[in-house]
């Protein structure tokens, strides 16, 4: 029964780090998508510059839709540079939180591969009657209970 509990909890962990690395990677791509938009609103401050420095050069004035867009281009380069920001702060959270998982994952695996070792050690102690075998069966046994409430406090 506790290799089932065990093998249950192992199982948990790594299918919610699985979705938390999935989560991480739709917030990594909204983050890029993010930086393609202020890059994108960074081209057009910049060509717009160009032509405002072009029409002074000309000796001509520039219109006032120019510093208008360009103080718009430049506001909405910000918000998306924060929004980017934003989304890669959730995706590094969620990826430590998924890694943290993965790690207890491993630890229930060890405790899972331990205590089936000292099950199977077990039936063979019975079936042989050997003390060394049964002893055997029970430090395996031990140890992978150890791993186990390693894994619940650690963790």
């Amino acid at each position: 029964m506790a290799r089932r509990f065990t093998s249950l909890l192992a199982g948990s962990a790594v299918n919610e780090a699985l979705a938390l690395k999935t989560e991480a990677a739709q917030l990594q791509a909204q983050a890029s998508d993010q930086w393609a938009y202020y890059q994108a609103k960074g081209i057009k401050a910049v060509v717009l510059e160009s032509q405002k420095a072009v029409l002074a050069g000309m000796q001509k004035p520039a219109s006032a839709d120019f510093e208008r867009d360009l103080s718009r281009y430049k506001d909405e380069q910000q918000a998306s540079q924060n929004r980017a920001q934003a989304f890669e702060q959730q995706r590094d959270e969620k990826n430590a939180v998924a890694d943290d998982l993965i790690r207890r994952h491993h630890f229930f695996a060890y405790t899972v591969a331990l205590l089936q070792v000292a099950i199977a050690l077990g039936a063979v102690a019975a079936l042989t009657r050997k003390r060394l075998a049964w002893l055997g069966s029970t430090a395996l046994g031990l140890v992978g209970a150890g791993v186990f409430v390693w894994a619940v406090v650690a963790g």
